[in-house]
């Protein structure tokens, strides 16, 4: 479980200023929730640069940094104040690095919303904020990692957004925790085992381990364009 109430109260004097944010407001406000994709679509990889957009985010002490937030994530969550609080907790306490594998930052993101959501403490504490705060510290935590190795963040990001529609709330019986988050877990297992798959493929074409991953996510990026134009890697 994250320690979040700590994070958040060592935080409290480390403002964090957003930079232009009308961008990011138009694309929310004009789409729905769920990405262009269709689940049975997704394919892990790097995030499409259309489906986010980068915020300049600044510290107290003066430190400016890049946030990726995607352009579908629900308003509601971008407004939350716990959004701005898990963002900013990320970023400074993170725990990503350059050294992680594609299939473990995929599965850190997953795992990371989904006990969380189902730790009944964070519930006691931050009540219907909670989902707000993890979708935020995801965001901070991938945001730092950018710096050091961008497309290991990007492929972060892209899962991030296909878990996104099972994080949606019942307008008419808003239920939390959302149980419909389960849902993912197939999807999210299929994908992985389809990259893994990809992955051998070209280890016993004799390729390295590092260009066998460079290439698979390449092939899912092409499987994906042009019609959701991933990014070349």
């Amino acid at each position: 479980m994250l320690n979040y109430a700590e994070t958040a109260r060592s935080s409290t004097n480390v403002p964090v200023v957003l930079g232009p944010c009308s961008q990011h407001q138009e694309h929310t406000a004009d789409r729905t929730t769920s990405p262009s994709s269709p689940t049975s679509s997704y394919a892990i990889g790097p995030i499409d640069p259309a489906q986010f957009t980068t915020l300049s985010a600044h510290l107290a002490t003066g430190e400016e940094y890049a946030l990726l937030v995607p352009i579908h994530l629900p308003l509601a969550l971008f407004l939350d104040a716990m959004f701005k609080d898990g963002y900013e907790c990320g970023y400074l306490y993170g725990e990503l690095d350059e050294g992680w594998t594609i299939p473990r930052i995929v599965n850190w993101t997953y795992y990371t919303i989904q006990d969380e959501l189902y730790e009944e403490e964070a519930w006691e504490e931050l009540g219907l904020h909670l989902p707000a705060w993890v979708v935020g510290w995801v965001i901070g935590d991938l945001a730092g990692l950018a710096e050091t190795e961008r497309t290991l963040a990007l492929v972060g990001l892209a899962h991030l957004c296909f878990l996104l529609p099972f994080l949606a709330l019942d307008a008419d019986a808003p239920c939390w925790p959302p149980y419909r988050l389960r849902r993912a877990d197939f999807p999210h297992r299929q994908a992985l085992c389809a990259y893994r798959k990809q992955v051998r493929t070209y280890r016993e074409q004799g390729r390295s381990f590092t260009e066998a991953q460079r290439l698979a996510l390449a092939a899912s990026a092409e499987r994906l364009a042009p019609k959701h134009g991933a990014v070349p890697v």
